[in-house]
């Protein structure tokens, strides 16, 4: 009996280990990334509700210090700020419109040749345009009248357009203290129109300008042989303001 267990066609069958398993953390980066953006939104949140408040106080101000203004407000203030503004545009429009009055008689000094005596010289300004110069001149020649139209039209300063009109020869005597006749000439008189645009003469202010002291100013006395042409005028009217600037 003893042989015929032993010898069973089942076999025997050792102890069963158990294997070993080790724990792992998963880790669930779309989780962390969520909280992130949830803590996120909620700090930006209130970030937007502490300064829509810090906004909401400041408008508050500026219309409390409005309504404090508009109650202040004076119609006679404003009246009186309109009329210095007016009066500012006004200087201002003047001082671009300056011009030099010391450049238009320099011009047309450097523009008369030297048999030309200017007699009597009238000067008008057309608003903002142009000055207009009328000459009373005499010379000794026909040729000095030609001679003189082109040294004006010549000049960088006086414009372009010149007109010559009236011209006249008369015969001039000259006599001694008797009386009695030296010799004769032939004086050419005629009248020059003139046009000087102020853009050719502005007012340049210097800012280190020295100061120039007023030389004296001597007036020599007329040859007593030439009598005829002590009895002409050498009068300068102006219709403008004699000043530097204008």
């Amino acid at each position: 009996m003893t042989s015929s267990s032993n010898n069973s066609f089942i076999p025997k069958r050792g102890p069963v280990k158990r294997k070993q398993t080790s724990t792992t953390r998963q880790v669930y980066i779309f989780t962390y990334i969520s909280y992130i953006l949830m803590f996120a939104t909620l700090l930006s949140t209130g970030g937007v509700y502490l300064y829509g408040q810090y906004i909401d106080n400041q408008l508050d101000e500026e219309i409390t210090a409005l309504n404090n203004e508009i109650s202040s407000f004076s119609g006679e203030d404003l009246a009186r700020v309109t009329e210095f503004d007016l009066r500012l545009q006004q200087a201002s429009s003047r001082l671009e419109n300056s011009v030099s009055i010391t450049s238009v008689f320099e011009a047309l000094q450097a523009a008369t040749i030297g048999t030309v005596q200017i007699m009597n010289l009238k000067m008008t300004r057309e608003a903002d345009e142009k000055f207009i110069l009328t000459a009373q001149i005499e010379t000794d020649s026909f040729d000095s009248t030609i001679f003189q139209r082109g040294e004006f039209r010549r000049s960088n300063i006086i414009s372009e357009e010149i007109v010559i009109s009236g011209v006249n020869t008369d015969v001039v005597a000259n006599t001694n203290q008797e009386g009695s006749v030296l010799s004769t000439g032939t004086v050419v008189s005629f009248s020059a129109l003139l046009e000087v645009p102020l853009s050719n003469v502005p007012y340049v202010p210097s800012a280190s300008a020295p100061a120039v002291s007023a030389a004296p100013i001597t007036i020599s006395q007329p040859d007593t042989e030439n009598a005829a042409e002590d009895t002409s005028s050498s009068e300068v009217t102006e219709d403008v303001v004699n000043n530097d600037p204008v």
